[in-house]
């Protein structure tokens, strides 16, 4: 029995479609007919380029590694298992509307304690963190505590840097010079994420967290400040 090829059915479709769409386009032209007829060819049209970038992506992309991470477990379980082969540094931030972990998973919570721990036992190696918040609310509370939790460890640093929502940033990490994880918050607990193993993503992560960094304030002057102003 002969197996049809999918795609070639899919394409003469597509094609067939085209042609008879544009035919019909210009009939319904000439006899006065409603534009709205024409929006099937512009779909179709805007397939086939879809279908052909698609077709261009896959041929350049090999030797790329980009993973999709379907849920917060599974993200940072995945990143966590990353930092451990950490040898320079490890950059994260983290920007949500609620303190960490942020997500009612075991994975968040260990993630977010590991980078401590990874900290503490490498003092040769830099873990810096941005967060965003404001100055009072849950998140300010935390920044507080977390201060007093982390202040005698030299290598790990905290930077502060405004936000009040309305809805969750994009977080990212960057390991080494060797992995970017970025990580996008859904409704409710739900997070999907995605990591990017090549030279030109990771720099370009790096690029955005400097600048982030240059222009946020250091935790110690946050919690001075804070402190400073009346209950």
């Amino acid at each position: 029995m002969k197996r049809w090829n999918v795609k070639i059915v899919e394409d003469w479709l597509l094609q067939a479609f085209l042609v008879g769409a544009v035919a019909t386009s210009i009939i319904l032209s000439i006899i006065g007919i409603d534009e709205k007829w024409y929006i099937p060819a512009i779909f179709a049209v805007l397939y086939i380029i879809y279908r052909q970038i698609s077709d261009v992506s896959n041929r350049t992309a090999a030797g790329v590694e980009s993973t999709f991470y379907r849920s917060n477990s599974e993200f940072y379980s995945s990143t966590q298992r990353r930092m451990q082969s950490a040898t320079t540094h490890i950059w994260v931030t983290y920007v949500r509307l609620v303190p960490p972990p942020g997500f009612e998973s075991p994975e968040a919570d260990s993630y977010f304690r590991y980078g401590i721990e990874w900290a503490r036992k490498n003092p040769d190696r830099e873990f810096r963190r941005i967060v965003g918040a404001t100055t009072s609310g849950s998140l300010s509370e935390w920044l507080l505590r977390h201060y007093e939790d982390v202040k005698a460890i030299k290598n790990y640093s905290v930077h502060v840097t405004p936000f009040s929502g309305p809805v969750d940033g994009i977080n990212f990490a960057i390991i080494d010079n060797s992995v970017a994880f970025l990580a996008l918050s859904g409704e409710g607990n739900r997070l999907t994420g995605h990591s990017f193993d090549t030279p030109d993503a990771v720099a370009a992560f790096r690029e955005y967290f400097l600048q982030w960094w240059d222009k946020s304030e250091k935790l110690e002057d946050y919690v001075s400040r804070i402190r400073k102003v009346p209950a």
